[in-house]
């Protein structure tokens, strides 16, 4: 049996908040440095654009990636590689009206040939991004944001 080269998982949330508000906070990184434990710090090489570098600093690792597809207010996608480029890892985010507020979905989607050595922390990212962003739909829900 073959070993399997791509994990896919996605999630959606419902958020009053208009796809301007939200996509302003979402492709502002010091909102997810704040909202993300164990994220020191995001550095951005440029522009919130396709083709800027950036990398992502917690306590224990630096990692590098890249804006690989941004659509302003519409998606953004973050491709990172394993150090000897056997594997990536893409966070995508997209933007869609719903009704007077925004669905908001994260597709993560891992490829390599080393797929199956990392399928702990995949499965442990399953449990974790619907808690991520139930927080995030709280704070764009919040009353102190304009939607």
């Amino acid at each position: 049996m073959n070993k399997p080269t791509t994990w896919n998982f996605e999630h959606s949330i419902d958020t009053r908040a208009s796809k301007k508000t939200a996509w302003d906070f979402l492709s502002d990184m010091s909102n997810q440095v704040r909202m993300e434990p164990g994220i020191e710090n995001i550095e951005l090489d440029g522009a919130f654009a396709t083709g800027t570098k950036g990398r992502t600093i917690t306590k224990t690792s630096i990692q590098e990636w890249e804006l690989t597809d941004v659509v302003e207010g519409k998606r953004f996608t973050i491709t990172g590689h394993t150090e000897n480029e056997d594997m990536s890892l893409s966070f995508s985010w997209e933007f869609r009206d719903k009704g007077a507020g925004t669905r908001l979905t994260q597709h993560i989607k891992a490829t390599g040939p080393q797929i199956a050595n990392y399928m702990e922390t995949f499965k442990g990212m399953e449990g974790h991004v619907p808690k991520r962003m139930a927080v995030l739909k709280e704070e764009l829900d919040g009353p102190a944001r304009e939607t």
